[in-house]
Order: structure tokens, then sequence, then C-alpha cells
């Protein structure tokens, strides 16, 4: 049945049409027209109407940087390791020995969250921290950004890490004075750990994935980016997606190289569904800036270090140019200023090679300079950066980025600026709160969790924040004419929130709640 929505307050993020009083949408699950309340009454006379009673309906947000699954297991079967339930080290471990307490002996225990900067503490956690929760249980905790594991003794030892072992490329084994690894492992070094792991159950990850997309819609999440695919999620998702179960749409980006791993992923099958999008290929060029990874042309504060390039140019370029020659788009994680240069290059060589109408993603892009602005638009480069860290990690930025580089820190209006199309996500669980309109906020005030701004000259409005939220998320996944705004024709992907999110207080955008969210003009969750 037609499905008629009135009474409230409408923004399409299309500039045709401004301020609509109706949306009708279809038996097909598409918008059939966007207008006068009278006219669309008057066109679709047995439509179901939908009071919405002064709310507020807007296009379903889009995450266009999220990793579903990672976040879908921390929602399940993962300790839990963030701020808000394990605030110090000692709570930390706590949490890992309850689990060891009720897990069988042997059994790998594994945890994400915690963040160094933010512990009481100042410091990462060690081997001989975790073999204080448990000696009989391999434990591996990952850092808040992904980027860093702790081991235990448990654990190294099934890794065959020792004083012996090399540093892999791109990688390092962070060892004591006397030599011995303290059971941090970063980057590409992490592999070393998650290659010891047994394999993932695919129920597992599918309950992941269920759990995460139901997590989602709650927040009028209505398509979404996951971006670290292996051949193994990626088969997971084909199931889903065959059985009906892909609740929000999903842009998939398998990887090219697993951390840790020296063999190359081949080309995944090209494949393009209502649901299931797998025509862009994700690559990492650098590590992250909370955890002082991120490769920089000035030393950081505290470590000393400029961060870590995971690829030689010649390896980088002649692996884009092979996904490139193929036809597919390409996304590739630069924070960095020397990781975005190195980007910026390769993508320039492939596009000299063969000139090309795709349209290639760098996710993150922490620290461009005004040169890396201008150059991404003349290759048409779209932006994904996430102005949620602002407020996630700003803290952690204080503590280790070099001061040469805040105003330059993810500079959301220098990118608008420059005519890049911009799309916000969240990165979750990098970061604790995934919610869109933390993530507006944030693009909106640029404070971090104590209030005090960061580079607050590159605030963009709320209008732009939506539109990033929005259809700068579908135009990033390659599916501009089916979604990302209220457009006749599209698909009924909706969110019916308490308030107007562009007449509503920075302050208060995170109070706003989600009524209603749809999907192709289906009622997928109610509050």
């Amino acid at each position: 049945m037609p499905q008629l929505f009135y009474n409230g307050i409408i923004h399409t993020v299309d500039w045709r049409y401004p301020s609509p009083e109706a949306v009708l949408v279809g038996d097909d699950g598409r918008i059939t027209a966007v207008g006068d309340l009278a006219d669309l009454a008057a066109h679709a006379p047995g439509a179901r109407r939908v009071d919405l009673g002064g709310a507020a309906l807007l296009p379903g947000f889009n995450d266009a940087h999220i990793h579903i699954w990672k976040l879908g297991l921390l929602l399940t079967v993962q300790v839990d390791a963030r701020k808000a339930v394990a605030p110090d080290i000692p709570s930390i471990v706590g949490r890992f020995r309850a689990r060891a307490e009720t897990t069988a002996p042997g059994t790998w225990l594994t945890g994400r969250g915690y963040n160094e900067a933010e512990l009481p503490e100042k410091r990462h956690l060690t081997r001989a921290d975790l073999d204080a929760a448990s000696t009989e249980h391999p434990i591996a905790l990952t850092r808040t950004c992904g980027h860093m594991i702790v081991a235990n003794s448990r654990a190294l030892a099934l890794a065959g890490v020792t004083r012996d072992t090399p540093d892999p490329h791109g990688g390092t084994i962070v060892r004591d004075s006397d030599g011995e690894p303290t059971g941090l492992l970063q980057e590409t070094a992490q592999g070393l750990i998650t290659r010891a792991m047994p394999p993932e159950e695919s129920g597992v990850i599918a309950d992941a994935i269920r759990a995460c997309l139901r997590h989602q819609l709650a927040l009028g999440i209505t398509s979404a980016t996951d971006p670290l695919l292996t051949p193994f999620h990626l088969s997971i998702y084909r199931q889903l997606e065959a059985s009906g179960e892909l609740v929000v749409r999903i842009n998939g980006l398998p990887i090219r190289r697993a951390d840790g791993g020296t063999e190359t992923i081949p080309l995944p099958e090209r494949y393009v569904s209502d649901t299931l999008r797998i025509d862009c290929v994700k690559f990492f060029a650098d590590g992250g800036l909370s955890g002082a990874t991120a490769a920089i042309s000035e030393a950081y504060k505290v470590t000393g270090d400029k961060g870590v390039l995971r690829f030689d140019d010649d390896e980088l370029t002649k692996l884009m140019w092979e996904a490139h020659r193929a036809g597919f788009r390409i996304a590739t994680h630069a924070i960095g200023d020397v990781a975005i240069e190195q980007v910026i290059r390769a993508y320039e060589a492939i596009h000299a090679r063969q000139p090309s109408q795709l349209r290639h993603r760098i996710e993150h892009l922490g620290l461009p300079s005004a040169d890396h602005l201008a150059r991404c638009r003349a290759l048409n480069i779209i932006a994904v950066p996430q102005t949620i860290f602002l407020y996630a990690l700003g803290t952690t930025y204080r503590r280790y980025l070099p001061d040469v580089f805040y105003p330059r820190c993810y500079p959301v209006r220098a990118m608008i600026d420059a005519r890049l199309t911009v799309a916000l996500s969240s990165d979750a669980p990098v970061v604790p709160d995934d919610n869109p309109l933390m993530g507006m906020k944030a693009a909106l005030d640029r404070e971090d969790s104590n209030g005090a701004p960061i580079t607050p000259e590159q605030a963009i409005t709320a209008r732009e924040a939506l539109y990033a939220y929005t259809m700068g998320g579908a135009i990033a996944s390659g599916d501009q004419t089916s979604r990302g705004s209220l457009t006749p024709g599209k698909w009924a992907d909706m969110v019916i929130l308490s308030g107007d999110p562009l007449a509503t207080a920075p302050d208060a955008l995170p109070s706003l709640r989600v009524q209603q969210t749809y999907v192709g003009g289906e009622l997928r969750y109610e509050a």
C-alpha cells in the first residue's frame, strides 16, 4: 500500500524540493512524489497516512566508514574494554579475568576499546597485565583505534613471537629495554597474533553483523560501508544478502592485503544488488593518529616517532593500477600527511596511465595540506573523514600530535571549500559512539570530550553536515541515483527524528531521538 508522510518538518537534501509538505512512497518501496499534501493525497487517495506529528523526516543516515562485523563482535562476544565500563588497567584486567573464569582453558579471549591516553596510568597494557587475568587463556586486546594489539604471554608463545622475531614490514613489535616483547604489536605486526588465532566461525560473524545492523537501525542508519572485508567476511555478507537479512544497505570494501601478510588477496567478484554493493577495494597506507602511528613529516610528541607507511610507493601504485584497470573504485586509508602524499601520487599515476571516471576515495584524510586538497579535487577524489574523532579522540591528539598540524586536523571546512565530496562517518568501533547526530555535533562545534575546540575555524554548517551524512555517503558508495535524498525514484530509506536537526543547537543534537527508521518504505525500527 502507498504511504503518505505529512504534518512534519521534511528535509529532502535535494535543493529542488526545499520544503515539501508531504512525501508519497509507492508499493515498490521507492519515493513516488514529493510536494504539496493536497496534490499527493489526490494522486493516491488510498495511501496509508503517516502523521509525523511535527517530527522531522529525513533521508536515512549513511555511515560511510564503519567496521560492522567488528562492532558487532564487541556488541556480542568480545570483552568490552572501553572507558565507560573499564576506566583503568585493573578494571580491564578484571573484565578479562571474569571472562576467563567462565571460559574453558586454552580458549582465546579477545577484547577491544582501551586508549592509553585516557587511562589514569597513561600507558599501554603489557603482557604482564594480561597475564594477571589468565595464563591459561591466550588473550588479545585491541586498542580502540584498531591499529595495535596487546597480547599476553600465552598468546605470544602460540604466535611464536620472541625477542628474536623481526619486525614485519609496516609494523612494530614493541620491546622493553632488555629487548623482550612487551606484548604490544603495532600495525602489520598485529597479523602475527591474528594468524595464530583459530579461524573465525561463520555463525559468530553472522550474528555479529546482525547485531550491528539492528543497532544501526536504532540510530536511523539505513546504509553503511564496511571497509575491511576478507573473502571470508564477504562470503558471509553474500549469505545474509541471499537470505534477505541485510536490513541495512551495505557497501563492502574487500581488502587487498591482510595485516601481517605478504600475499595480495585477489580482486573480488564485482557484485551489485539493492542491498549489497562490492565494486570498490581497500588499501591501508598508514596507521592511526590517536595511537601515533599515522605517517607524518614531523615527530610525534611523547613517542618521537613519525609513524608507519605500510607500502613502498612502487608496490602500492602497482596494486592500485591492477584494481583501477579492472574498473574497481579504490578506497585508501591515509591519515598522516606523508601517507596522503603517497596515496595522491599513486592515484595521479594510475589516472595518468588510464584516465577514468572512477571516483576513488581517501578514508580519513586526517592531515591534508591545501595542495593535497587541490590535487584531490583535480582527480575528483571523495573524502571520507570522521569529525566524531575530534570528540572521542581529541584529548589523545593533544597528547601526541605536533602543534604544527593542528590547523589541518580533519579540516572538513577546507575540504568542502575545495569542492570535494565529503562523506562523514564514525569508523566505529574506533569510537564508542557511532550516532550520526553525535558526528554532526562534532562537525559543528569541533569540541573534544572536555569541551575544548580543535581548530574551530574548520567547523561546517548543520545543513552541510546532514548532506555529508546522507547524500555524501551515497555518492561515496557509487549509489547516488538510488539513495541519499528524498527524491522521486529513489528508495524510501528514511528516518523520523523527534526534532529538526537543522534548527537544533549542536549540544542538543545527540538528544534528538530516532522515532522510526524505514528502509525501502518498510518500517524496520520503532522506538
